[in-house]
């Protein structure tokens, strides 16, 4: 009779166990398809008893080919969770099933605390890789771009120092004209009083008459070379004061050129910083896309 009445007893238990499992099969095909409905993520579910799946919801695009009645697998998260109790999280890799996804197992315990089954929901990952390939994308394009902006900041600073070294070269080129002044006045003065020696001289030869013929040739060719000196001081000033003018406009273009320079230095430290920001903000987004 002992005997008889412990499997009758296992028994009515093992009939309330499915009664549980059955009813809660019911529940899940009547509620799961809203819920999936309204799941911004493609998802899947899953519900096996100790044994075998019992239920089975696939998603639009994942699909584990998981046919009702077929035996638990001996490995992976829904075995572990029969097996441990626990519920057990893994995140399935593309070359499965071609489209990656994390799965989560929660087993399910009747009212004495045995675990009776597992329910498991596949989460599809796409968009999560998606997002964390452009992401790594754009931490990559931010890096590149954030490389040439300080390349490009550090050729500017250069430029503006090769700037400012023309521009003092040219001022100095202007002090050293200013010295061609006292050389051309110097040589005005002596074309000057050549001219006027020559002038003497002349008069000296033709009171000499016959006797100052000579000296009188000599005093013309003096008188020749002064007016050909203060004729070549005069063309020379010239020259020297069109060079002034140039230089004093490359001064101009240069200061600009200078300005410009510091103005482009300080727009590529902006750029930087702000590819930088990028950067991390490509971080945060990897970050939360490993979140799902």
């Amino acid at each position: 009779m002992s005997t008889e009445y412990e499997l009758e007893h296992e028994s009515e238990q093992e009939i309330g166990q499915e009664s549980e499992m059955e009813q809660l099969r019911k529940a899940l095909e009547v509620s799961l398809p809203l819920v999936q409905r309204l799941f911004p993520l493609d998802v899947m579910f899953a519900l096996a008893d100790r044994d075998k799946f019992i239920y089975y919801l696939q998603g639009k695009e994942l699909i584990a080919k998981i046919e009702l009645g077929s035996p638990v697998p001996p490995s992976g998260g829904i075995r572990a969770a029969l097996e441990s109790g626990e519920e057990v999280s893994t995140t399935i890799p593309r070359e499965i099933y071609g489209i990656p996804f994390k799965s989560s197992s929660t087993p399910i315990r009747d009212r004495n605390g045995v675990v009776t089954g597992v329910f498991t929901i596949g989460i599809s990952l796409s968009n999560q890789v998606t997002l964390s390939d452009a992401a790594n994308a754009l931490a990559v394009t931010s890096d590149e771009i954030s490389s040439t902006s300080v390349e490009i900041a550090g050729t500017a600073s250069d430029l503006a120092n090769t700037v400012g070294d023309l521009k003092e070269l040219g001022q100095k080129v202007v002090e050293d004209l200013q010295q061609t002044d006292e050389i051309l006045d110097f040589i005005r003065k002596v074309a000057d009083n050549s001219n006027l020696l020559g002038l003497n001289a002349a008069i000296e030869a033709a009171h000499a008459a016959e006797h100052g013929r000579g000296f009188g040739i000599v005093a013309q060719e003096i008188r020749k070379m002064s007016v050909s000196s203060a004729s070549s001081a005069k063309d020379i000033a010239g020259i020297l004061q069109m060079i002034k003018q140039k230089i004093n406009q490359m001064d101009a273009v240069l200061t600009d050129c200078l300005a410009q320079s510091e103005r482009q230095a300080a727009a590529t430290e902006e750029i930087t910083a702000s590819m930088q920001q990028l950067a991390a903000s490509a971080v945060e987004i990897e970050s939360i896309a490993r979140l799902i």
